[in-house]
């Protein structure tokens, strides 16, 4: 995604905010005017956590939609690293693992969080870069999800600049990569400064599965068995000459 941001403070909270893996039978929210708003979800000041106090201490009022299962959120919040520091942050990445069936009971793991401890949710602050943009700078932020090593890497590029963060994280036992089916990736912007997105795009890469193997294997194999009757072939010729 490339996204900006027009006036604020003299930093830029809270930034982006990535959704993947929503099953879309569990909730309603579509590319469509008639979707807006008519998701079931709460936000941390709403669930009573406040907008800077948890899951992170740093990541402004994000919504957390309802589903049927656990989803992952990804944050990059430049507040980090350049207005905002604890022990164990050390990058502007957030990321959730987020279980709110009801819609307005979410929970937050790992708990406690792994990098900054007791009291916080998740991984906080985590990755490496930082940097701090001003009004107006397009910002390109790319995250993926690997489901075979079931890790997640993120990139932030600030393009007027050319600074960036990045992280890379395995989920390990916190998060089961999901089975087949269709879902629901959302992106927002989260804080108080006038966020906006420019471009948005999801890409999808699909390993070859075992049952489409055997195909060349048979071919090749055909292939060498031809080219050994061909020689044996011409070798009984030449012995019977």
């Amino acid at each position: 995604m490339v996204g900006t941001f027009s006036s604020g403070s003299s930093y830029s909270p809270d930034g982006f905010v990535i959704y993947l893996f929503l099953p879309s039978s569990s909730l309603m929210w579509g590319v469509s005017p008639t979707y807006n708003y008519s998701i079931s979800y709460i936000s941390a000041a709403g669930a009573g956590w406040g907008g800077d106090s948890y899951p992170s201490p740093i990541q402004g009022n994000v919504i957390f939609p309802q589903s049927s299962t656990p989803y992952i959120v990804v944050q990059w919040d430049p507040v980090w690293q350049t207005a905002a520091f604890t022990s164990g942050a050390t990058g502007q990445w957030n990321v959730f693992i987020v279980s709110n069936t009801k819609g307005n009971n979410p929970s937050v793991t790992p708990n406690p969080s792994p990098n900054i401890g007791s009291g916080y949710a998740g991984w906080d602050g985590i990755g490496t870069g930082a940097f701090q943009p001003n009004p107006g700078d397009r910002i390109n932020v790319t995250v993926i999800y690997d489901p075979s090593t079931n890790t997640l890497t993120g990139v932030a590029t600030d393009l007027n600049t050319g600074q960036s963060a990045s992280f890379t994280l395995n989920l390990g036992n916190y998060f089961t990569p999901p089975s087949s089916g269709n879902y629901v990736f959302g992106v927002g912007g989260a804080g108080h400064d006038s966020w906006a997105l420019l471009y948005v795009a999801m890409t999808t890469s699909i390993e070859p599965t075992p049952s489409a193997l055997p195909t060349w294997i048979i071919a090749t194999a055909v292939i060498v068995v031809v080219v050994v009757l061909i020689v044996a072939i011409l070798m009984i010729k030449r012995r019977k000459r």
